[in-house]
C-alpha cells in the first residue's frame, strides 16, 4: 500500500470544527435512533428520557480530569501518557494503554455488528421480509474493511467524513423529533419522574449505563489527536465539551419523543421491537420517511467507529514508540501521514472478535437476538474498559497536583477542589460498579449462559 516510513504524524491537520464532528461523530448522533433508545426503554420504561440527563452528569464527573491534562498534554498516547506525567513509564501506565486500546477497538467491533443487526431488523420491521442469516455477517465485515480502508488513508479524510455525517444526522433526526413532540397526544412529564421506573432504581441505572452513559463514552477520543491539532491545548479541551453537551441535549429531547410517541402502556411493547424510533418516525411520518432517517443513521453507525479506530491506531503507535510494543507498530505511511502498520493490526483484531463473538451468540441464539446479545457483550465490556482507565486518570489528576500543584494551577480550581472531585468521583465509580455487577449477573449469566463462557474462553 505504498512507500511506508519512519515519522510523525502530520502536524496541525485538524481545527477546532473539525475536533468537535470527530466527537460528535464517536458519540454518534445516530446511537438514539439506533441503539440507545432501545436499551434505555427496556430498563427504563417511561423514564428513559430521564436516564440522558443522569448519564450526562455521570459522564461529566470524568470531563474534569480529561479537561485539565488535555490543556497540558498532547499526545497519540492520550489517556496512558496522562497517567504517564503522573507515574512516570510505569506499569500503571503502561496497564492505561493497553485497557485504552481495548476500550478504543470495542466500539468498532458494536458498530460493525449493529449495522449487521439492523439489516435484518429494518427488513422485518418495515417490510415484514426474512433476509439469508449470512447478510449481517457480510455486512458487519463491510463495515470493518470501511473503517481501515478511511483511517488508513489519513485523518483528512475521517474528518471529512464525521463532519457531513455529523450535520445531516442532527438534521435528519431532530426535524423527525420535533414533529413527533408537536403531533404526539401523549406529551407528559412524567418521563422524568424516577420513581415511575418499571425496575426501580436498578433498572434505570442499568438503562442508564447501556444507554446513554454508553452512547457518550466516545466524547474524549479526541485526545488521541493531540499531535495533529492545531493549538491542541486549547482546542482539544473546547471540542470535548461543546460536542459532550449539544449531544446530551441534543439526545434528551429524541429519547423524549420516542417516549411520547406511544401510550405509556405500549412502551414495553415499543422496547421489545428492537426499533422503537423506527416504529414511532412510521407511525407518525410513514415508512419511507423511517427509512430514509434510518439510511441516514446507518451512515453515521459506519461513520463513528472511525473515530475509535483512529484512536485505536494512535494508542499502538505510542505505546510502540515508548517502547512497550513492538516496533514495526511504530510506523507512518509518506503520503497518507496515518499510522499503517497500526490501522493493519485493529483491523485484523476488531475483525477476529466480532466474528468469534457473533458466531456464538447466532448459534445459541438466532441471528437477531445473536447479534442483540453480541452487542450487549461488547457494550458491558466497553462500559468497563472505559471506567478503568477514566478512573486512573481522574486518580491520577490528584496525586499529580499533590506533587507539582503549580503544573495545573488554573483560577477556578485548587487542590481541595481535585480531591473534592476525587472524593465525588470515587462515589460514582461505586454505584456504577453495583448496577454493572448487577446487569452482568442478571442479563449475562443469567440470560447467556454458556455463550458468554465460550466466548470469554475464544478470546482469551
Amino acid at each position: 500500500m505504498g512507500n511506508i516510513s519512519m515519522a510523525q504524524l502530520k502536524r496541525e491537520s485538524l481545527g477546532f470544527l473539525g475536533l468537535v464532528f470527530l466527537s460528535i461523530a464517536a458519540i454518534f448522533p445516530g446511537s438514539i435512533y439506533i441503539v440507545s433508545s432501545t436499551t434505555s426503554l427496556t430498563y427504563a420504561g417511561i423514564t428513559a428520557p430521564l436516564t440522558f440527563i443522569i448519564g450526562t452528569l455521570m459522564m461529566l464527573t470524568n470531563v474534569v480530569a480529561v479537561y485539565i491534562f488535555s490543556t497540558k498534554i498532547a499526545s497519540a498516547g492520550g489517556f496512558y501518557k496522562f497517567v504517564e506525567s503522573a507515574f512516570g513509564k510505569s506499569p500503571i501506565s503502561s496497564t492505561t494503554g493497553l485497557i485504552q486500546f481495548l476500550g478504543q477497538l470495542c466500539p468498532v467491533i458494536i458498530s460493525a455488528t449493529v449495522f449487521g443487526w439492523l439489516i435484518p431488523v429494518t427488513a422485518s420491521s418495515l417490510f415484514n421480509v426474512t433476509l439469508p442469516y449470512y447478510i449481517p455477517f457480510l455486512a458487519s465485515l463491510a463495515v470493518i474493511i470501511f473503517v481501515f480502508v478511511v483511517s488508513y488513508l489519513g485523518i483528512h479524510l475521517s474528518r471529512d467524513f464525521a463532519v457531513a455525517s455529523g450535520i445531516v444526522q442532527i438534521i435528519a433526526i431532530l426535524a423527525v423529533s420535533l414533529y413527533v413532540i408537536f403531533k404526539s397526544p401523549y406529551n407528559t412529564i412524567q418521563v422524568f419522574n424516577i420513581k415511575l421506573s418499571p425496575s426501580g432504581l436498578s433498572g434505570f441505572f442499568l438503562g442508564t449505563i447501556v444507554g446513554p452513559y454508553t452512547a457518550y463514552i466516545g466524547y474524549s477520543s479526541v485526545v488521541h489527536f493531540g499531535e495533529e491539532a492545531k493549538l491542541p491545548k486549547e482546542t482539544i479541551k473546547k471540542a470535548i465539551l461543546v460536542s459532550l453537551i449539544s449531544l446530551a441535549v441534543f439526545e434528551t429531547l429524541v429519547m423524549y419523543a420516542i417516549t411520547i410517541g406511544v401510550p405509556p402502556s405500549d412502551l414495553s411493547n415499543l422496547a421489545s421491537s428492537f426499533a422503537p424510533a423506527l416504529v414511532v418516525t412510521s407511525k407518525y411520518l410513514g415508512i419511507y420517511i423511517a427509512l430514509a432517517v434510518l439510511i441516514i443513521a446507518l451512515f453515521g453507525q459506519i461513520t463513528s467507529p472511525l473515530v475509535f479506530g483512529n484512536a485505536a491506531e494512535r494508542v499502538l503507535f505510542s505505546l510502540s514508540r515508548d517502547g512497550i510494543l513492538p516496533k514495526f507498530l511504530y510506523k507512518v505511511h509518506e503520503k497518507y501521514g496515518s499510522p499503517s502498520n497500526a490501522s493493519i493490526v485493529v483491523f485484523l483484531v476488531a475483525l477476529s472478535a466480532s466474528l468469534i463473538t457473533q458466531v456464538i451468540m447466532v448459534y445459541y441464539y438466532g441471528v437477531l437476538q445473536g447479534f442483540f446479545y453480541t452487542v450487549v457483550f461488547w457494550a458491558l465490556i466497553m462500559t468497563v474498559m472505559n471506567l478503568g482507565y477514566h478512573a486512573i486518570v481522574n486518580q491520577s489528576l490528584a496525586f499529580l497536583t499533590k506533587k507539582i500543584k503549580r503544573f495545573i494551577y488554573i483560577k477556578t480550581f485548587n487542590s481541595s477542589n481535585y480531591w473534592h472531585h476525587t472524593f465525588y468521583n470515587c462515589i460514582i465509580l461505586f454505584l456504577l460498579r453495583y448496577w454493572i455487577t448487577t446487569y452482568l449477573h442478571h442479563t449475562i449469566y443469567h440470560n447467556m449462559g454458556n455463550s458468554f463462557n465460550n466466548i470469554l474462553y475464544l478470546h482469551i
